[in-house]
């Protein structure tokens, strides 16, 4: 069973393929998407593939690190890529994976951009669309839109980029200390929020303050319990090391991408260029990992839960 809201009131959604998708009496439809979030390892894609099988959906990934190719195993994509770019995942499509190289940069207001082209082509089929994912700023970005921030400046970025992640962070610390330690690991980030900070004065929470709705919308949120969610990391951090992501990390950089590409500061995957380095030993490297992983599904609830327009689900 899903949920959805019918006008005010709030009931059980029959999933059957004959039930109407959110109509109100008069036959309107109240909202264009689904949105359906939540923490890492709660289970989202399993939901988003219940619903489009039973409403004619399909997904729209909301993943800041699904939009890299060549990158499968630590990113958890699930299905096979079709010869469109597309995946399809149980039948069910699902779009803007697999869609940027590991040397280039993504954000909020280009996930924005491909994502309102992605709505309209799946509303265009009369079909419903279904973001899907735990990147939360992108979600609220796509819902609610993003205040003009500034451009990336070349020549500050040179000279950011010169400096290590202890100055980036220090300095931003000063400027903005909530997304410097939520960004501590995180060069990339470190970066774009001190220069964003640096040439507009003001953070980039502030950036996103709550605006009217872009879109007609529900977004649901998966709830799972701390004790089975952190059981479920560890073990998924485990099997993504025994699946091959060590190889696969190993296989892009032979391909010749950078150790110090986006694509690889990502949580797994550095720790594993760590590894590759000979910095850490591999117990070190999956313990690594799956701390890592654990403090941000807790950082994922912490944000979901600051958010309005959120209507929780408990995970199977």
């Amino acid at each position: 069973m899903l949920f959805t809201l019918h006008r005010y009131s709030l009931f059980i959604l029959d999933t059957s393929k004959n039930s109407s998708f959110s109509m109100t009496d008069d036959g309107a439809k109240t909202m264009d998407i689904i949105v359906i979030s939540g923490p890492t390892a709660s289970g989202k894609t399993k939901k988003a593939v219940e619903f489009c099988k039973a409403k004619n959906g399909e997904i729209i990934s909301c993943d800041s690190r699904q939009v890299y190719k060549y990158l499968d195993i630590g990113t958890n994509k699930e299905g096979y890529l079709l010869q469109n770019g597309l995946r399809k995942i149980d039948g069910v499509l699902q779009h803007l994976t697999d869609i940027i190289n590991l040397d280039q940069t993504y954000n909020a207001a280009a996930f924005v951009h491909a994502a309102d082209l992605k709505i309209a082509e799946i509303l265009k089929k009369n079909k419903v669309p279904v973001i899907t994912g735990g990147t939360g700023l992108y979600i609220k970005a796509l819902l609610y839109g993003l205040d003009d921030m500034p451009k990336a400046d070349e020549f500050l970025r040179k000279e950011l980029k010169a400096q290590s992640n202890e100055e980036l962070y220090n300095k931003l610390l000063k400027l903005d200390p909530e997304a410097a330690e939520k960004n501590k690991k995180n060069p990339q980030r470190l970066l774009r929020s001190l220069e964003v900070n640096i040439l507009s004065g003001k953070t980039l929470k502030e950036h996103f303050k709550l605006k009217s709705p872009r879109y007609n919308f529900k977004h649901y949120s998966i709830s799972v319990e701390s004790k089975i969610l952190y059981k479920r990391i560890n073990e998924r951090c485990k099997q993504m090391i025994d699946s091959g992501m060590i190889e696969e990390t190993q296989k892009v950089l032979d391909m010749g991408f950078d150790k110090n590409c986006p694509a690889l500061s990502g949580i797994g995957y550095r720790h594993i260029v760590q590894y590759l380095d000979k910095k850490i030993p591999r117990d070190d490297l999956v313990l690594e990992f799956s701390k890592d992983t654990r403090h941000y599904a807790k950082r994922q609830n912490t944000w979901f839960k600051a958010q309005s327009s959120i209507e929780y689900i408990k995970a199977q």
